[in-house]
């Protein structure tokens, strides 16, 4: 098939070009396409990919059967780059297809943008251990801590999972135990007329009620303190100092014991796959961490309880124990910049503060990504 097209690698004021090269005389007069392509693959036996279509240029091939496409300037200013992780793999490439009706399919061919290598440097800590701590906590001494409000919607969450989940798992053994023409709810066959058990699916719904309304539990434990950002630049300057106690506020009902405060970064790769098949057949999503980045860390023995006065006791508030600077600088040099087709596809930036505790639940605040700029991670 000579059809084929060429990336010219020196850059002008109007972007890169691409010389299309049609030979073919058979695809005279057919519609073609040149296209430039975002796409995220996941590594996983059933993928489900995404992409972005960043730039189309549709054509008629005429008797010249070549012709030079300029690229915008725009496409180049995203700072492009291939990249390949654990769960995914990023590429961005140039896609040259023929409409060929005579035998039913599209001629095509694609060959990557022309972008330079971005490496960053190897990390050892585990970025899953680092973004996840494991958080152990005494329920009695947590639940005592909560408000009468709080205490009351986590005893009545308890009230709601046991029985919810106990029905479902009856339901699930009587439609095991009755014939296909007396189930209530699970079948004993998937959309595809495949055998299926509704005692394990009644299993893993009560698994998926008990584990939803666990963390709506879990939510209502952290409020034995108030914990929030107290102001943030608009964009962040890897370059710059900043103070913690200037970017966190927070006051507790109770004597903290043993607080350790973090800043901590990664890269978070995302995307989809399926599981399951006919009528359980579902679309799981991921966010796995990956290139852990530790900016900040600083343990302190007690942090005491806020007195009745919201801000009376300058003890009991969080900031005033952590009046360091610490800087973003690390996190530019490490983590590889945003790339993502979709919100669900593709390479993020995540930071967080992280309040580690042993005897009340974890607290944690969600920094914006929006506050970098992404050419500072290609400088760095």
């Amino acid at each position: 098939m000579d059809i084929n097209f060429a990336f010219d690698s020196k850059k002008t004021r109007e972007g890169l070009t691409a010389t299309l090269a049609i030979h073919e005389p058979r695809f005279l007069g057919k519609k073609a396409t040149f296209t430039i392509e975002h796409v995220v693959k996941v590594n996983d036996r059933r993928p489900v990919n995404d992409s972005k279509v960043l730039f189309k240029h549709k054509f008629t091939v005429d008797s010249k059967r070549e012709r030079v496409v300029k690229i915008p300037q725009r496409i180049l200013d995203k700072h492009l780059y291939t990249y390949t992780g654990q769960e995914i793999r990023i590429r961005c490439f140039g896609k040259l297809t023929v409409n060929d009706k005579l035998i039913f399919e599209d001629s095509s061919v694609q060959e990557d943008l022309p972008t330079k290598a971005l490496k960053k440097p190897s990390v050892s800590r585990n970025a899953q251990e680092l973004i996840e701590p494991k958080d152990v906590f005494s329920l009695i001494k947590n639940f005592r801590a909560i408000p009468i409000g709080s205490k009351l919607a986590f005893i009545g969450l308890m009230l709601i999972a046991l029985p919810v989940m106990a029905l479902n798992t009856y339901v699930g053994i009587h439609d095991q135990m009755s014939p296909e023409s007396a189930t209530w709810v699970y079948s004993h066959y998937d959309s595809d007329g495949d055998p299926t058990s509704p005692f394990l699916y009644s299993l893993v719904g009560s698994g998926g009620i008990g584990f939803a309304i666990w963390l709506a539990m879990r939510k209502k434990l952290r409020n034995y303190m108030t914990f929030r950002f107290r102001s943030l630049p608009g964009k962040i300057d890897p370059k710059a100092e900043y103070l913690v106690s200037d970017l966190i506020q927070g006051k507790s009902r109770a004597d903290l014991k043993d607080v350790t405060l973090r800043i901590v970064a990664c890269n978070l790769e995302k995307g989809q796959y399926v599981r399951g098949t006919g009528s359980t057949r579902r679309t799981i999503s991921f966010s796995e961490p990956s290139r852990g980045v530790l900016l900040y860390s600083k343990t302190v023995a007690l942090i005491p309880k806020s007195r009745k006065s919201v801000w009376s006791s300058s003890d009991g508030r969080v900031e005033n124990h952590f009046q360091d600077s610490f800087s973003f600088e690390p996190m530019f040099k490490i983590l590889y910049p945003p790339n993502q087709v979709s919100s669900t596809h593709g390479l993020f930036v995540h930071w967080e503060v992280q309040l580690l505790l042993d005897d009340f639940v974890d607290q944690e605040l969600v920094g914006s990504p929006q506050r970098f700029r992404r050419g500072d991670f290609f400088q760095s």
